[in-house]
């Protein structure tokens, strides 16, 4: 059956012009020059496979914005059509307005709209239409049981497997076809989060072994490029111990499959047991039992993460065995120090880095060829909560970072850490763009990565649509990460996209009501909004000190609100009093006072000094609106050519 759809398949995307992108075995994406033509080849297949042998096919069609990686096609249009094609029954033909809009002047598809649906992962609800022409099946209300959200969800499920997806690139349609037949197994989107594995033998001291190893089962399976999605650390911690059920996490996260684990310690044994689930129909896909002294706990995870590939019919290349095989170190109590200094290190406090950076420090001295120790401290001098200025916190960074790929040259945390310091302290965008690729390359589902090389996409000008795309994909693999949040929230801003930057930092606050720069960038936007009296209660919800200048504080805030809300005398006011309580301050910040106080010149002279103490905000220096008045100063356009933008 499955090859007879895949000859049909073929044949009429040639005949009308598409042409068939890849084929995952159960998928394939195909592109097509107009909408008019992507509809006649879905009406052709259908009427093709009605003839015996029949071969039951759904098809969805949508057209919108979608962008490719590395071979992988990614977009809002590819979940919408998806969804919509999942309400289908065998022989139809569903597709959203857009299509029918471009439909409706041809008097050779007769159409039938089904209603409106809120489908899962999708913000708002949409009108689907079925194509109603000759021998072609339009879907009664009771059949459809698609990917909706919950309030929409109808009972029963068809135990289907998709057989392939077409995309239009032209006009970047989007169809999906999917194929009935019966299939043992994982059978869903290769999409997985692995929940944090409960510690059921030793106290609370043992945590953060169940904690490592968890997050080393991640680690493994983000370096797969086959998986589609395998959520982050920092979303899935928040489920330790949870009550809800595996089919609200997986809904809240966007995944088809589900790991959960439990670890005993008992004596010098420790026992993991693993189960993982197709969250829609709650099968158990694979499980099993790990039984292995001690010593030998450097291998577990890797063998774990071998056989969820396995289990989820995923495909792994032969580097990426070695890759999720490899050992950082054969000492298990260096790597026990290393998974303290991660534990600690993932609180994010300055008491908490302190103490990662001695267990990082005690891991190196029992193996100093550890380079995941190294990369760890690395990444401590880069958040930088110790308030060492950046000219004493990044090159000991870049230190670390260099020593852990001089002992491996393919651990993407250090690669994405270096390429990040490449552009924050070297401004060296074009090596620090090759040094990301090779990250994502080597580990293509590592949120970090994505957010870094986003960041430089959109900070440089080179391709803001692009890079707001990379940080929306770093944040569908840890949605619920605050950091990815806010950098969203943020990175609209300075695409001057304000009603989308309040929108994205209000739901980042509502995951951390406390964050500092939420709070700030939040302030910034509300002010371009001209919402001022917003503005200022969020203003004063931020504190006056703080240790790191990365952070906002109060006055510099308060004195920027008074000025571009037309209290001019207020805002020096606040300026002559923040200055006296903190002197040394975050220079790019105060630039942007002087420059709506009308004082160019000492605007100038902060921004000089932000410059060679490379204060990180710099970094945004070519796209933060805050700077548009001198925007076409002859000083400013000299600062960013000293900076390599231009």
């Amino acid at each position: 059956m499955n090859k007879r759809y895949v000859a049909v398949l073929k044949k009429s995307v040639s005949v009308h012009g598409g042409e068939i992108l890849n084929d995952y075995g159960d998928g394939s994406l195909c592109t097509f020059s107009s909408a008019t033509q992507a509809v006649r080849c879905a009406m052709e297949m259908q009427q093709q496979l009605q003839s015996e042998p029949k071969v039951p096919l759904r098809i969805g069609l949508h057209v919108g914005e979608i962008f490719f990686e590395d071979g992988k096609v990614f977009g809002d249009a590819v979940n919408v059509a998806s969804r919509i094609q999942s309400l289908g029954v065998g022989n139809s033909i569903l597709f959203s307005s857009e299509i029918n809009s471009k439909l409706k002047s041809q008097q050779e598809f007769k159409n039938v709209s089904l209603g409106w649906f809120e489908f899962k992962n999708v913000d708002d609800p949409m009108e689907v239409f079925a194509l109603a022409n000759e021998g072609l099946i339009v879907p009664r209300k009771e059949e459809m049981s698609g990917k909706l959200k919950e309030n929409q969800k109808k009972s029963g499920r068809r135990k289907w497997i998709m057989a392939a997806a077409a995309i239009l690139l032209l006009t970047a349609l989007l169809l999906t076809f999917q194929v009935y037949f019966h299939s043992s197994g994982f059978s869903g989107e290769k999409t997985i989060a692995v929940l944090p594995f409960e510690n059921t033998g030793e106290p609370d001291s043992e945590e953060y072994i169940s904690e490592g190893i968890t997050q080393d089962i991640i680690n493994n399976l983000s370096k797969i490029s086959s998986l589609q999605k395998v959520i982050g650390w920092f979303s899935v911690r928040g489920f330790k111990k949870t009550t809800k059920t595996l089919k609200q996490i997986a809904d809240e996260l966007g995944v088809a499959a589900i790991l959960s684990g439990t670890v005993q310690k008992q004596a010098n044994k420790t026992h993991i047991i693993t189960e993982l689930i197709e969250a829609n129909t709650n099968k158990r896909i694979w499980g099993d039992k790990f039984e292995y002294d001690n010593k030998d706990m450097l291998s577990i995870q890797s063998k774990v993460a071998s056989e969820i590939v396995a289990a989820m019919k995923a495909n792994i290349t032969p580097e990426e065995k070695i890759n999720i095989s490899k050992k950082y170190s054969e000492n298990v109590d260096a790597y026990k120090f290393y998974r303290k200094g991660r534990f600690f290190w993932d609180q994010r406090t300055t008491a908490t880095d302190d103490s990662a950076e001695i267990y990082y420090k005690k891991a190196i001295a029992l193996d100093p060829d550890y380079a995941l120790a190294y990369s760890g401290l690395a990444d401590i001098y880069i958040i930088n909560n110790s308030g060492l200025s950046q000219l004493d916190a990044i090159p000991i960074a870049k230190q670390y970072a260099t020593k852990a790929l001089s002992l491996d040259s393919t651990l993407s945390e250090a690669l994405t850490t270096l390429g990040f310091i490449q552009s924050v302290y070297d401004y060296d965008w074009a090596n620090s763009k090759k040094t990301l690729k090779k990250a994502i390359a080597l580990n293509p589902n590592y949120p970090t990565a994505h957010l870094y090389y986003g960041n430089l996409l959109q900070y440089t000008g080179e391709n803001t649509e692009q890079g707001i795309i990379e940080i929306k994909r770093a944040l569908a693999l840890d949605p619920l990460a605050v950091n990815p949040n806010y950098v969203l929230g943020r990175n609209y801003f300075y695409a001057r996209e304000y009603d989308f930057s309040y929108g994205q930092l209000k739901k980042t606050l509502a995951l951390n009501p406390d964050g500092n720069l939420a709070k700030g960038n939040f302030a910034y936007t509300l002010l371009a909004k001209k919402d001022y009296a917003e503005a200022f209660e969020v203003i004063n919800q931020v504190p006056r000190k703080e240790i790191s200048k990365i952070l906002y504080r109060q006055g510099p805030l308060l004195s920027y609100a008074y000025a571009v809300s037309g209290d001019k005398k207020q805002a020096k006011t606040e300026l002559e009093k923040t200055l006296a309580e903190e002197p040394d301050q975050s220079s790019y910040h105060l630039a942007a006072v002087y420059i709506q106080l009308g004082d160019y010149n000492e605007a100038f002279k902060r921004l000089e000094k932000a410059y060679e103490m490379r204060d990180l905000w710099m970094y945004c220096v070519k796209v933060d609106p805050t700077f548009d008045p001198i925007r076409n100063d002859p000083r400013f356009k000299a600062l960013l050519k000293k900076m390599n933008f231009d």
